[in-house]
């Protein structure tokens, strides 16, 4: 709507990843994306330095000044130019920075250049409760943007639109939806590591081959600190317990679990979609164990198996739905194929 209406846009959002994701996957429907970190910048590198000497051998002097700008302030001023100008970490710049980018994002205009029109502006910050060492946004500046503060995204949202599209190991989406509330924790108080959507990303990419416990336990306390990795590697070593191909050959195994052994139902369900990914499960195996959650009542689970066996292999679990004949899990679960 922003882009639409020729308006700049800011996002506050707390310690995590999410206004720059936000921005940079939408992109490739425009022109081109500029990242403007202006925590990096100084107020002459937004308008450029003077030039006194003009072009030429002869070098004289100019009677007026130019600026030479920086490219990007060059390409947004292109009238063909299409695209996203994203000035991040905004409130981390010094107010001289700032105060540079009054004119930019109030008059679209830069070094008496105009904006084409097509350019969307946005900002984005962190909130002054995140400790992030911001400067308070002056008010004029403030003024001249809408404003919208991005939320912290339940664990449904979280594993829906980004665990599983981004094919997040099972095993963080499992724990994550087994405690939730693990998904984000900052305590200021506690001097412990903050737990992030930002750090589970990145310990994805640690524990990629990762099969001892003790190395698992390591890089988990650099992405999560002490206490959420303890608990992490506890649920990852549920494999321990029991052996999941007894619960895949005989699903109805499935109902003596306790309410207790909750954490055991998400890692089988993680467990078997991921199986289902590499085809090394059929489609009737989800079948079976689906039919037996919902014997138990437990149509949670049935719906993240559902969910994460499209995300994981979307075409594949389409067509092996559209030769189902269990017409009861088809209407109660249908709509998570659309």
């Amino acid at each position: 709507m922003a882009k639409e209406r020729k308006r700049e846009f800011i996002d506050w959002n707390r310690v995590s990843k999410e206004k720059k994701r936000e921005v940079y996957e939408n992109p490739e429907k425009y022109f081109v994306l500029i990242d403007v970190r202006l925590s990096e910048y100084d107020s002459s590198d937004i308008k450029g330095l003077p030039d006194f000497i003009s072009n030429g051998d002869k070098k004289e002097a100019r009677e007026f000044i130019e600026w030479r700008s920086p490219f990007f302030a060059k390409l947004i001023a292109k009238k063909e130019s299409d695209g996203i100008l994203f000035f991040d970490e905004i409130n981390n710049s010094t107010p001289l920075v700032m105060m540079s980018c009054y004119k930019i994002i109030l008059d679209r205009v830069i070094n008496d250049e105009k904006v084409s029109g097509d350019w969307l502006i946005i900002g984005a910050g962190n909130l002054d409760t995140d400790r992030a060492f911001i400067h308070t946004l002056p008010a004029p500046l403030q003024d001249r943007f809408g404003e919208s503060e991005l939320q912290v995204p339940t664990i449904d949202e979280w594993t829906k639109n980004y665990a599983i599209p981004k094919r997040i190991d099972g095993r963080i989406i499992g724990f994550l939806n087994f405690e939730p509330s693990n998904l984000y924790k900052v305590d200021f108080k506690d001097n412990q590591k903050f737990v992030t959507p930002r750090g589970w990303e990145r310990l994805n990419t640690l524990i990629k081959g990762v099969k001892d416990y003790k190395t698992m336990s390591l890089v988990s306390q650099t992405a999560l600190g002490e206490g959420t990795a303890t608990k992490f590697v506890a649920f990852c070593k549920i494999q321990e317990k029991f052996k999941l191909e007894e619960f895949i050959k005989n699903p109805e195994k499935i109902e003596k679990l306790t309410d207790e052994e909750t954490d055991v139902k998400y890692f089988l369900i993680t467990s078997l979609a991921e199986k289902y990914r590499d085809k090394k499960e059929n489609f009737n195996t989800i079948i079976k164990v689906s039919k037996v959650f919902e014997k138990m009542k437990n149509q949670e689970f049935c719906a993240l198996l559902w969910r994460m066996c499209l995300g994981y292999a979307g075409d594949k679990f389409k067509q092996d739905f559209l030769k189902c004949k269990e017409n009861a899990l088809i209407e109660r679960f249908g709509r998570l194929i659309n």
